[in-house]
């Protein structure tokens, strides 16, 4: 794609506080990083045409393996890790998104009923949302898939004089 061609995303993510704006070598960086850990079963896209209307990603939890390695890779430490990849029952969902002239068209539904379909018919009982936005419309998402709300993270902010 053309970078004239590219939506401003700073524009339609300006009011996320999280938000920082990567280039396009840090873009390729991060997603060469995720395809090496991410299972493609749990990557949703909606597309419009060559555009991505939304995406949700999902990743096998991995944290009993992280705990058991005891935050060493070597000698053994991946043993722990790759060996929790197959044997997890919880999945994080940890990434989603949809573009602003797409909100409110049935996005959300298309992306949730699909990774619902997969967790389904895989090896997962329960599912994780991390770090869900506490805005009425992904909140209200979430409580409709039937979540329980059962932790909170927040971020203040507050002048310093």
């Amino acid at each position: 794609m053309d970078t004239d061609d590219r939506p401003d995303l700073q524009r339609y993510f300006h009011r996320e506080l999280e938000f920082n704006p990567v280039t396009e070598a840090e873009a390729q960086v991060i997603g060469d990083r995720l395809l090496q850990i991410a299972d493609p079963k749990l990557i949703k896209l909606v597309m419009k045409g060559d555009e991505i209307a939304g995406f949700l990603f999902g990743f096998p939890d991995i944290s009993e393996g992280i705990c058991r390695a005891q935050g060493r890779i070597w000698p053994i430490g991946w043993f722990w890790l790759l060996r929790e990849f197959g044997r997890t029952r919880w999945l994080n969902l940890n990434g989603a998104g949809i573009l602003a002239p797409y909100r409110g068209l049935g996005v959300n539904a298309i992306l949730y009923s699909e990774m619902q379909k997969t967790i389904r018919s895989g090896q997962f009982e329960h599912a994780d949302i991390v770090q869900i936005e506490e805005s009425v419309l992904t909140l209200d998402d979430a409580l409709r898939m039937g979540a329980r709300i059962y932790k909170r993270h927040r971020i203040y902010e507050k002048m310093l004089v």
